[in-house]
């Protein structure tokens, strides 16, 4: 028997679970993965969502939405934050009546305008079938948002909820699902009368939350919860992008900054290297061909890494450092 159904959609990736009797089950993508790729691309024939939206992104990235979740609930007036989320986009941000926005592409040779919410929508009702094809009919969903949502963003989940056909039956901040999933697998360890106190660190793909649970063995309390929105693995690697670029521009005088596709490239290869300097001292970063056939190779460390992202460190420390300030603790 299936107790509730969730989605957890993050700005890279997406799980989905479902409580059951014995446990948590995570429920497989069509690739048999234990999470999807949250992009939703298009083509002359169809629409793309997953690993197939990934797949053909580098020779469609005016076409492929990557980041739509980032969008969620913002409108004209929230220019930085545009501006911001512009930095890591392929696609054509436009602006609608009353302030909205929406993305431009090109779908079966036609022009055609979505606003996040509706990508979102198509996104959740792809979801869905990944539930129906587990054996999972229901359409009551619990859909985790980020824990600085406004009341805007959290409407606009709803929203990309209806247009699914997904019933919401309640939105959960991302740090209170992280905290009941920490207490319902340790529920046996925890003291009936005495608080364990447990610090949780999100750092994402575009953000970093850090947040204080209190634990007893029937409870749990959120004390205190704090985000950066913009300091996430996504900012390492275009800090790293940025001088890879240049140097490649130096050596070759054309700009990968400049071709979308070459960018796609390169933070792909960035992407790797940074995940290979986690483990290992040294990496490379491979890009053949890059642009007019010029090949890229350079050799990096973990030094040269933690020199380059030393603002970004700075920026982490404080929200650490605010985060433990304002808890109490």
């Amino acid at each position: 028997m299936v107790d509730a159904l969730g989605i957890d959609a993050g700005s890279y990736k997406t799980v989905l679970a479902c409580v059951k009797q014995r446990g948590i089950e995570i429920v497989l993508s069509e690739t048999s993965s234990k999470w999807t790729p949250t992009f939703v691309g298009y083509t002359d024939q169809e629409r793309l969502i997953g690993d197939a939206a990934i797949n053909q992104m580098k020779k469609n990235f005016k076409n492929t939405m990557q980041f739509f979740g980032r969008f969620m609930g913002l409108n004209q007036d929230c220019e930085e934050q545009l501006k911001e989320e512009k930095k890591f986009i392929t696609y054509k941000v436009v602006n609608l009546e009353n302030k909205k926005i929406g993305f431009e592409v090109l779908c079966r040779g036609e022009k055609k305008v979505f606003t996040p919410e509706q990508l979102m929508g198509f996104y959740f009702k792809k979801l869905r079938n990944y539930f129906v094809k587990a054996g999972m009919l229901s359409k009551d969903m619990v859909i985790s948002v980020p824990s600085y949502a406004t009341n805007a963003e959290r409407q606009a989940y709803l929203d990309a909820a209806e247009i699914a056909g997904l019933k919401c039956i309640r939105l959960i901040n991302e740090s209170t699902a992280c905290a009941l999933t920490y207490g319902f697998f340790r529920k046996a360890d925890l003291d009936a009368e005495k608080p364990r106190i447990v610090t949780f660190v999100d750092f994402g793909h575009g953000k970093l939350t850090v947040t204080f649970a209190s634990f007893l063995k029937t409870k749990m309390k959120i004390i205190y919860s704090h985000s950066n929105k913009n300091l996430g693995a996504r900012v390492i690697d275009y800090k790293l992008f940025e001088l890879f670029a240049a140097d490649f521009a130096k050596k070759n005088g054309c700009d990968p900054r400049e071709s979308p596709r070459a960018r796609l490239r390169m933070l792909d290869s960035i992407e790797k290297m940074r995940k290979l300097l986690t483990s290992n001292k040294e990496a490379d970063v491979i890009c053949d061909a890059l642009m007019e056939d010029n090949d890229y190779k350079r050799h990096f460390n973990r030094d040269e890494l933690e020199e380059l992202i030393a603002p970004f460190l700075v920026e982490f420390k404080q929200c650490l450092t605010d985060a433990l300030a304002n808890s109490g603790k």
